[in-house]
């Protein structure tokens, strides 16, 4: 079986991933250079968004890690859904802060327990899939 397809397609996703949170994170710190009253003014959409920056880059690593390493035979039917998790989890959070109450996260938020639970049954699955020592 040639993994090098799956490799690749883990690094570009992570690489892109990597970079995407990372934008975000530069204008969520521009937010605050320029006293942006619409990020400013509301603690919850702040923090949403900060949480959206943090899995996003968390998660586009662990997903660098699976393409440096974790890539076999059976890990990698794993691997789209750890994709997909990376990808879901920090959207679940960032468009949660879209439709924000002043206590209440939008819908959107039902997005993050559901992306946790494949990420977590999708990484179970690539450490039960490497080789032993």
């Amino acid at each position: 079986m040639d993994l090098e397809p799956e490799r690749v397609r883990a690094r570009r996703f992570g690489f892109s991933a990597l970079l995407l949170w990372m934008s975000l994170g530069f204008a969520l710190e521009a937010a605050h250079a320029l006293k942006l009253s619409a990020y400013l003014d509301h603690p919850l959409r702040r923090e949403l968004l900060v949480w959206a920056h943090a899995h996003g880059i968390g998660l586009a690593l662990v997903v660098l890690a699976y393409a440096a390493s974790g890539v076999t035979p059976k890990g990698a039917r794993f691997g789209p859904a750890l994709r997909g998790a990376s990808l879901l989890m920090p959207l679940g959070f960032a468009l949660a802060s879209i439709g924000v109450s002043e206590v209440d996260p939008g819908p959107s938020i039902w997005l993050v327990p559901i992306a946790a639970v494949i990420a977590i049954a999708s990484v179970l699955g690539i450490a039960r899939g490497l080789p032993k020592a």
